[in-house]
């Protein structure tokens, strides 16, 4: 079979959130997009289809309606912060302006406009610790998590006028840019299916490949360096092909790739019990009444690690400690009632929009999920004394850490 030859107005690499939002926007302009996926058809949607959906926005009627006073001057105002600015970060400072003025309209209301409705209820992210963090709850949570998210947004680009202007490739990896003269004129690649090769002309091309965290060897090149080395063991909750390779090929191009140390990890994850790539984790959302302990039983202090207030500081916390991980020890009342795992395939009763049970969840706790993490996770150990519970830390570790 001969190499593959396409032409678009827009060629965008990466099937997730933002390759779909880009596909709908120049659909709306009546333009010939081109979109190339690496993974399967059923998997359109990226990494957003297994998120729990949450969404920083400012002044939204949700927030109204529960009396809560937020504006995009307070927004800007915690964000400057806690953002832990360059005194030269001319455009991340853009960007935070720009989002905090504009959530509401490019967000919120271009979301609604699209099928994408939120709980009423919006949440606390990151109040911060030594300094302010969201004064105000912020956190709004799409009703069907990231799942209902993108079926809404994928169902309006599948029934959209302009839906002939519209292809898509999966199977296809895009391994480089093309130019001409200064300027980008395309893109070429491979389908891996049957390692045919493929050349895109277009007059310009999005890049929306995701970030680099599933590539475990460029998280730690670009490992925050005041955390020390990384750990030993790090799981990843990212898309097994958001790899670093685009950025690359945008450096290479003469693109301005920046800030790859900035990345955020969570401080709670677990070994997913059906993998679906390696080190593949579950990020846990930690209880805060539960007791957070080093690789030796010994409480991490003397501040206590709570989550919500600021992962980051978790995460750094923890990689000050022996091994750089940690226990949480709790009974199973406090799993039930405040254990949670983030994503959609765990968090089933808002995946799948059963409101009275996600009432009678928030109510009486979540045995089910508690239940299917006990039944499931090789990383949770039970016991009824301290010492079992020790000798089982130890068992699973395989040495005597745990006093």
């Amino acid at each position: 079979m001969g190499n593959q030859f396409y032409k678009a107005d827009v060629a965008i690499v990466g099937g997730g959130i933002a390759g779909i939002v880009s596909a709908i926007e120049l659909l709306d302009q009546n333009k010939k997009v081109l979109i190339l996926d690496r993974d399967d058809e059923e998997n359109l949607g990226g990494l957003a289809r297994w998120s729990f959906g949450g969404i920083c926005m400012i002044g939204t009627p949700e927030q109204k309606r529960m009396k809560i006073n937020d504006t995009p001057e307070l927004a800007l105002k915690d964000w400057t912060s806690f953002a832990e600015f360059e005194e030269d970060a001319d455009w991340p400072k853009k960007w935070a302006e720009f989002y905090t003025y504009s959530s509401l309209e490019y967000i919120y209301e271009w979301l609604k406009n699209r099928g994408v409705s939120f709980l009423a209820m919006v949440n606390w992210p990151e109040r911060g610790l030594f300094k302010p963090g969201n004064s105000v709850p912020r956190w709004h949570i799409t009703w069907g998590t990231g799942h209902g998210l993108m079926e809404a947004l994928i169902n309006h680009m599948n029934e959209h006028p302009n839906r002939g202007n519209l292809t898509i490739h999966y199977n296809h990896k895009v391994e480089d840019l093309d130019s001409q003269d200064g300027e980008i004129t395309g893109c070429h690649g491979l389908i891996e299916a049957d390692q045919t090769k493929f050349r895109v002309e277009s007059g310009a091309v999005i890049i929306a490949a995701g970030g680099i965290c599933g590539d475990l060897d460029v998280v730690r090149k670009h490992w925050y360096k005041p955390w020390g080395d990384p750990p030993e063991k790090i799981l990843t909750g990212s898309h097994k092909y958001a790899d670093g390779g685009m950025h690359r090929s945008v450096e290479n191009a003469g693109g301005n790739v920046t800030h790859l140390e900035k990345q955020f990890h969570y401080a709670a994850g677990i070994h997913h019990p059906n993998p679906r790539k390696p080190h593949h984790g579950l990020s846990l959302i930690p209880p805060k009444s539960a007791l957070w302990v080093n690789a030796h039983g010994k409480r991490i202090g003397p501040i206590p690690l709570v989550t919500s207030y600021d992962t980051r500081y978790l995460v750094e916390q923890i990689c000050k400690q022996p091994g750089k991980y940690s226990w949480q020890v709790m009974n199973r009342k406090i799993m039930e009632r405040e254990l949670a795992v983030s994503g959609s395939e765990y968090m089933t009763a808002f995946r799948d929009k059963k409101r009275l049970e996600v009432i009678k969840t928030l109510l009486f706790g979540n045995k089910k999920l508690t239940n299917r993490l006990l039944g499931e996770s090789i990383d949770i150990v039970t016991a009824n004394s301290v010492s079992e519970l020790a000798e089982k830390m130890n068992e699973l570790n395989g040495d005597q850490s745990v006093d």
